[in-house]
Formats: C-alpha cells, structure tokens, sequence
C-alpha cells in the first residue's frame, strides 16, 4: 500500500507530534517541521491545478476499512480544499514559531497544536462523511485544552463555553450522516461524499423526524457551520476564546478554524442539498449581512485590542456567508477567496497584539499612543495589516469582498439590497482600524 501525499498531510502532524512528547527543547521543531509537510503538500496540490484547471478532485487515494459500512479512507482535493490545506500549514507553522519560547509544559503543547492541524487537515482533505464527521469533532479536544490549560485568567470559562457551543451545534450533524445512511438501498450504502451528491433527490423524498431529510440534513449543517464561522448570534464564544487563547493559539482560531464553518457549507450543504440551498439563500445572505455591520459596529466599541480584532473577524465572516448564499459563481469565489485572505491579515493582526501584549502585559487600546516612535518597524506592519482588513484595493481584503458583492448584485431577489447594506461595512471597517491604529502607534507616547 502506498501512502500518497494527501495523507501524509494527516499522518505527518500526528508523527511529529508524537515526537512532540519526546524532549522539551525539540517539540518546536518537531511541531515547526509537522507543520511544513501539509504546508508542501497544499502547495504543490495548488501548482497541480494550475496545470489542469477544470478537474473534479485531484491526487486521490481510497483504502477502505469497512465494507460493511462503506466507510473508507477516501481523500482528494479541489482548488478550495488545496487552499486551505496550505493555508493550515502556513499559520500553524507561523503559530509555532510565534509560541517558540513557550515554557510551561512545551512538549504538550505542540503535541496538541500538531494533533488539532491533523484534524484541520482531514476535513480539507477527506471525501468521506464519516471521517469528516470524526476530524470535525476530534478538533474540539485539543482546542479545549490549548485554551484551558495555557490561556488567561478566565481560561476555563473561555475553554468551556467554546466547547458547549461547537458541539452542541454538531450533534445534528451525527443524526443526519445515521439517516442518510440508512436511506440508501442495502448494499449500496456508502459515506462516500462523491456518491453522496448525487442522491439528493433521495435526501428530498425521505422522511425523516416529520420532515424531508434534506431539510434536516441542512439544517444540521447549517447550524455546525455557523457556529464555528460564528455567525451573530452564534458568535459569543468567540470573543471569549480569542482573549483568553495564548497568542499562538489566537493565530490559529482565526487563520484556520473559523474558516472550517465556510468549508463545511461548500463542501457538505451546497452539494448534499442543493434545493435547500437554493430555497434558504436569502437567509444565510441576511444572517451574513447582519454579521457583517454587527461585528463592525461592536469592534468599534472595544478597548481590548483582542477584543476588537475578534469583532471585525465577526464582520468579515460575514462576507464569506454572503457570497456563498448568492450561488453565484462571483460571489461563491469571493467568499472562499475572503476565508484563505483573512485567514492571512487575521493572524497577522494577533500576531502584532502578541507583540505588544509581551512587552506592555496589556492590550488596552488607549495604553499606548506612539508606538510608532520606538517601533517603527512595527507601526508599518500595523498600518498594512489595518488597510488589508479594511480592505483597501490591492491589499488582500480586498479581492474577496469586492467579488462577494458584485455575487450579491447580481445574484436577484434580496441580494441586491443585501449588497448595498454589506457596503456600509466599508467606512465602519476603516474606522475601527484606524481609530485603533492612530492610538496604538502615533500620537503621544503612554
């Protein structure tokens, strides 16, 4: 049996950080090197499809370990899914660095952080529900305990209410693989994602709980992938985790976890129910805007820099939702094109709060003032990594934005209204952002 690169980029995170547990003074370089492979193998899967645009999925590998179920190790990738595998590569690896003089029980730690990109990377990679199902859950876990056991002063609170929150918003999701298994003809039965899709005229004629299956099965994904995205008013816990997260650990939650929500709405909900999809759009564009101008409008409130950045993660989310619920080809691309580019500015604006929380032991906005005086280095850094999140042409906000509207006004019904309310994001963005840049890194020094 030969082992190909989509599950290395599995096996290779659990190997190091099994390595991990070995000694304190290699663990990072153990978690450094787990993070590279998939960072290689997203890479190289991305020059693949540029070499052949238009494939279905690439570099796939089955081996199955039950007949009887019609489970198997099914993996390949499309242009989206090779994204975010080198994107789950990058950011962990940038985690580690950030996280490299990490103290306090460092062989745990970088065990964990390479067992949470093991799981990361087996929902980007696998085609199978089962197996998505089991990464998506197993994530829960390490996420906890990286949280509780290495976060702030109310870490248990903040690890705990994250916990509640994402698996209570999955546990639908576990029912709905049981009944659509169960639905299908016996000896036909199959978690395969790519036979999957193609039976949802089954899924809208069975009855399931009172309801179409289909409807069910929507709605349970629905509701897991919101709650990781997190949509208002599913996004509480958030704000909570990333102020109590270590910074590494932040740079994660942000660059790669959030983006699991959008993930599971393209590869599960669109393609199992696509009539439900089509039916319930304007929905998910008004839940999308309404995250949209609500985290805005309350990161322009926050006096902890977390806080805020946590907030306008809130608000760009929202983008994601609203381009991918227009089921129009610009918007469905600017939405994933928005996830993998905040998924970059995200991390680098906690990276740069990681920087200044080290030095000042706090994250008051108003405790600063000229940074920009002793760290002008770092003052530039903020300032691009600000105009990239208020999405100044040229920079990476923008890209994906400007495509999720130009979906949304094309896209008819509500869309249109939809796009011109998702606009007013534009001036509430620029002015958290630079309301906090003008504190942080000039004027008078505190």
């Amino acid at each position: 049996m030969v082992i190909g690169p989509l599950t290395w980029s599995v096996l290779a995170p659990l190997a190091f950080g099994a390595l991990c547990l070995a000694k304190d003074r290699s663990a990072r370089w153990f978690a450094l090197l787990g993070s590279l492979v998939p960072l290689a193998v997203g890479l190289a899967a991305l020059g693949d499809f540029a070499r052949h645009p238009g494939s279905d999925f690439r570099l796939l590998e089955t081996f199955p370990w039950s007949v009887a179920l019609g489970a198997s190790w099914t993996v390949g990738v499309d242009g989206i899914s090779a994204a975010m595998l080198a994107l789950s590569g990058l950011v962990v690896a940038i985690a580690t660095i950030s996280g490299w003089n990490q103290q306090r029980s460092p062989r745990a730690y970088h065990a964990l952080t390479m067992l949470l990109l093991a799981a990361m990377n087996g929902v980007f990679v696998t085609l199978d529900l089962l197996v998505f199902y089991v990464c998506w859950e197993v994530m829960l876990v390490p996420m906890l305990l990286l949280i509780g056991l290495w976060g702030g002063d109310q870490r248990r609170y903040a690890a705990m209410k994250f916990f509640v929150y994402t698996l209570a918003g999955s546990v639908l999701m576990l029912a709905m693989l049981i009944a659509m298994w169960n639905a299908l003809p016996d000896g036909q039965r199959t978690f395969d994602l790519r036979v999957l899709t193609t039976q949802w005229k089954l899924w809208e004629s069975t009855a399931f709980l009172g309801i179409p299956l289909a409807a069910f099965g929507f709605l349970a994904v629905l509701l897991a992938a919101l709650v990781k995205v997190p949509a208002v008013p599913l996004h509480t816990w958030l704000p909570h985790a990333h102020v109590q997260a270590p910074t590494a650990i932040s740079v994660i939650l942000a660059g790669i976890l959030l983006k699991l929500g959008v993930y599971a709405l393209y590869r599960l909900a669109w393609p199992l129910f696509p009539a439900q999809a089509l039916h319930w759009g304007w929905l998910i564009g008004l839940i999308g805007v309404i995250g949209i101008l609500w985290g805005a409008w309350v990161a322009l409130g926050q006096r902890d820099l977390k806080r805020l950045v946590a907030y306008s993660s809130v608000s760009h989310m929202g983008f994601c939702l609203l381009g991918l619920a227009s089921l129009s080809v610009a918007g469905a691309t600017g939405g994933m094109v928005q996830a993998v580019t905040h998924g970059l500015s995200s991390s680098l604006l906690f990276l740069l709060v990681g920087v200044i929380y080290d030095r000042a032991h706090h994250r008051n906005v108003d405790g600063f003032g000229g940074l920009a005086a002793p760290m002008p280095r770092f003052a530039w850094i903020l300032l691009i990594a600000c105009l990239a999140g208020a999405g100044l042409p040229g920079l990476a906000g923008f890209p994906g934005e400007v495509m999720a509207l130009f979906g949304s006004f094309t896209a008819g019904g509500y869309f249109p209204w939809f796009a011109v309310i998702a606009t007013l994001s534009v001036i509430l963005s620029a002015a958290y952002l630079l309301w906090m840049l003008k504190r942080v890194a000039y004027g008078p020094l505190l």
